[in-house]
């Protein structure tokens, strides 16, 4: 490209609306391969070019209106084949000066534009950073949704009154908490005494309310919540009642319904902008909702509960996930081996949620399955790092601790993991690691130990969430944990063990913040 001028950023203004706008220019340049990008209201505007010469990127914004819209989100193969695009590229480089205006168009106007509506009278327009790229329906998608997340935000400068309202809406994860958060807000927001949110069942076709405000007031007629969810249109009803979507993007979460006392269009806008804004709310408690199902089957799917009996010894077992999460990347498990034995596993990889606990799932099967051809604990985790290789994200790896339990002894061998404690005559050995965590190194080897086990000797296995619990930047660290079991082993058995060891951490830090696992065996 020829032009080569710099061109001069504009700073940053300072009303609410404006750096509203430049926040959603950057939020746009994040997340789509663009050189220009235009947000525009009927009474505010913000600009962001890419330099197409040396210079620095430039930046603009401004109160005159900018006049063009859309009515849908549209793909352009070329800036310059909109009509409307030289008026309004024009208004918005106008604080640059015509050299910089003359710059910006020879540089872009052959570049695929995408046109998205915003909110009632906006539009965003973003531009491609390479001209002989083409947008097509995934980059649409990602204007459209980014479009209708901005005009969100700007309702919510626009009418600083329901700033309360949505915080209210937003401040759970728990679905039936939110819904409720949603009827009552927007009761209170439009003075209406009743409120209902309903929810449309796509495979039925029926309409069910899922909360309600003074339900014993008159019920909200199914008609008008169906003509609006069919339609996606808000409607204010003859009959003291109004009614608005509740949606985002193309994604239908249900219908918000206020009634008894008379309604204009001012409130029919208030309700309408409060559905659009308690469907971003309720889109997370769906997602962490079922998050929360996934991971837990993964870990029901794959750890087996409750411990398999071992003649001979007493057990308990203990999985508390971080507060907050449904399950974690902790991984364990007892299973019986075709000689008899027993093996035991405690581990963790690094990170949480979803993702991770799939991880967990995948390493837990692996080493299970391989110990039932080799009852080596330093083999099968040596096979089980093999079968990592190229599964395992380049940023995580994942600890071990793996026992094969016979009536007189215990084999280990440990990757990278929090050394297991063995009790024995008023003494505590740690049974420390024998290998790098798996993940870590493809060819890795690992070494293996034996402990030959008296009557009363005790085994503890734990994950680092005991350990690393944390209070004021202090953490509780491995010389007070060391104590605090060999306290607590004298007087309690191990089922009870594990949950006083957790219950005394948790104590002590106020709460844990990450995944914890401990896994006591005792001989008898």
């Amino acid at each position: 490209m020829a032009v080569s001028a710099p061109v001069d950023p504009v700073a940053t203004p300072d009303p609410l609306a404006d750096r509203t706008l430049v926040r959603l220019t950057e939020h746009a340049r994040a997340l789509l391969p663009v050189a220009v990008v235009m947000v525009v209201t009927g009474k505010r505007f913000a600009a962001w070019f890419a330099n197409p010469g040396a210079g620095s990127p430039a930046r603009t914004a401004g109160a005159h209106a900018l006049s063009p819209s859309v009515e849908d989100p549209q793909v352009f193969g070329r800036l310059d084949e909109w009509d409307a695009a030289p008026s309004l590229l024009a208004g918005a480089v106008a604080p640059l000066g015509p050299a910089s205006a003359r710059l910006i168009w020879r540089a872009y106007r052959g570049a695929s534009l995408i046109a998205c509506p915003l909110g009632d009278d906006g539009i965003l327009v973003v531009a491609a950073s390479d001209p002989a790229r083409r947008f097509g329906a995934d980059e649409l998608r990602v204007a459209a949704v980014l479009a209708d997340l901005a005009g969100l935000a700007l309702e919510r400068d626009e009418l600083p009154g329901l700033e309360h309202a949505l915080e209210t809406v937003s401040g759970s994860l728990d679905l039936a908490d939110v819904y409720r958060n949603v009827v009552e807000q927007a009761a209170l927001a439009t003075g209406a005494p009743q409120a209902t949110l309903t929810r449309l069942d796509a495979r039925e076709g029926t309409l069910r309310t899922v909360a309600s405000r003074d339900p014993a007031g008159p019920a909200v007629a199914e008609g008008a919540p169906r003509q609006v969810a069919r339609t996606r249109t808000p409607l204010l009803a003859a009959t003291d009642a109004m009614h608005a979507p509740i949606e985002l993007g193309s994604r239908l979460y249900g219908v918000l319904s206020v009634s008894g006392r008379p309604f204009d269009p001012p409130d029919l806008d208030v309700l309408v902008r409060m559905a659009r804004s308690s469907a971003g709310a309720i889109a997370n408690a769906i997602d962490f909702q079922r998050e929360r199902r996934i991971t837990r089957s993964l870990t029901l799917g794959f750890v087996p509960e409750p411990l398999p009996r071992l003649p001979g010894y007493e057990t308990g077992l203990l999985y508390a996930p971080a507060l907050g999460e449904p399950t974690g990347g902790d991984l364990y498990g007892m299973w019986e081996l075709p000689s008899g034995a027993v093996a035991a596993l405690v581990g963790d990889v690094a990170g949480k949620g979803v993702e991770t606990a799939a991880l967990s799932a995948m390493v837990r099967f692996f080493v299970e399955a391989r110990s039932w051809d080799a009852e080596s604990p330093a083999q099968v985790l040596e096979q089980t790092n093999a079968m990592l290789a190229g599964r395992l994200p380049s940023d995580t790896f994942v600890t071990a601790f793996l026992a094969i339990l016979t009536p007189h002894s215990l084999r280990w061998a440990g990757a990278g993991h929090p050394p297991a404690l063995h009790l024995s005559g008023g003494s505590v050995r740690e049974l420390e690691a024998t290998g790098l965590p798996l993940g870590v190194e493809d060819s890795a080897r690992y070494g293996e130990r034996e402990l030959a086990l008296a009557d009363g000797d005790l085994v503890f296995a734990y994950t680092d969430g005991l350990v690393e619990a944390r209070r004021d930047g202090e953490s509780f660290g491995p010389r007070r944990f060391r104590e605090l079991v060999e306290r607590l082993a004298a007087r309690e058995a191990p089922a009870a063990l594990v949950r006083s060891v957790h219950d005394s951490v948790a104590e002590w830090s106020g709460g844990l913040s990450d995944d914890a696992v401990a896994l006591a065996i005792r001989r008898r």
